[in-house]
């Protein structure tokens, strides 16, 4: 692991991992469940994980650093449009899976540098483990606190091992998995998913409709890392961060190889 990233994978592993105990802390006191203007929903462990991050984040390097979370009010464009380097996070992905009793949900911290994810961490609260990397870094699992890194990198398989969401399988996303012949399909919550690609586990995340920048950022780092990647099928490069007012994100494809069979499928299915 590069000894040149700041600030370092212990830190922000320690720090995410303190916000899960946030998580799991407001889920034993019970959760009061809310719905944000999108329709959403929130509870008080995203919250507590928020505040957990907002307050140490400011401590690990650059206090000049803005952080731009899901859990806080919008930054006017015409502010964020100025940043070149900030926090990108999203205290609890896969709200949805929380709300049910799943594990299946993260704590995504991402350093965003000139529009790119250099650095992203994700941590899995339930069980403690940790995801790590950036294309400059590369990729690493701590399977527990004080643990050993271990390094990462994605492997391809035929046919294609495919991740899809939990709650998104939509129509366009079975027409792209029924023209790969054999594909072997998992469902699972939030980065998760981007975290098994990383580890030569799966293949392939396709993600047709709206997800935010917050939700992909830790995970393109750590894939970028790992030899995968994390693409714009309109144009096959990798997503690019707070380049307009919307935060939205295109449709994408998570991978293990870019330059795969598996782009006219993508075509087809349009």
């Amino acid at each position: 692991m590069s000894a040149s990233l700041y600030p370092s994978f212990d830190a922000l592993a320690s720090l995410c991992r303190r916000a899960g105990e946030a998580i799991l802390s407001a889920a034993a006191d019970g959760l009061e469940t809310r719905f944000k203007s999108d329709a959403s929903p929130v509870t008080d462990a995203d919250l507590a994980a928020h505040q957990v991050l907002m307050a140490a984040l400011p401590t690990l390097g650059d206090a000049r650093l803005p952080v731009l979370s899901e859990e806080a009010a919008a930054t006017p464009w015409e502010t964020r449009r100025r940043w070149s380097r900030y926090w990108l996070i999203d205290p609890l992905d896969g709200t949805k899976e929380f709300i049910r009793g799943s594990d299946e949900y993260s704590v995504n911290v991402a350093l965003i540098r000139d529009q790119r994810p250099v650095l992203g961490v994700i941590a899995k609260p339930g069980s403690g483990e940790v995801w790590a990397g950036g294309a400059e870094s590369g990729a690493w699992y701590q399977p527990a606190a004080g643990a050993a890194w271990i390094r990462l990198g994605v492997e391809s398989c035929t046919p294609p091992r495919v991740m899809v969401s939990r709650h998104h399988c939509d129509a366009h996303t079975r027409a792209f998995i029924a023209r790969l012949p054999g594909a072997r399909v998992e469902a699972l919550g939030s980065s998760l998913k981007c975290c098994r690609i990383a580890a030569g586990e799966a293949d392939l995340y396709p993600r047709f409709g709206p997800t935010s920048e917050w939700d992909t950022a830790a995970a393109q780092a750590i894939l970028e890392g790992a030899g995968g990647a994390l693409v714009d099928p309109r144009d096959w490069q990798p997503l690019r961060y707070n380049t307009k007012a919307s935060l939205l994100n295109p449709d994408f494809v998570a991978c293990a190889d870019p330059q795969g069979d598996w782009r006219a499928a993508w075509q087809a299915a349009r």
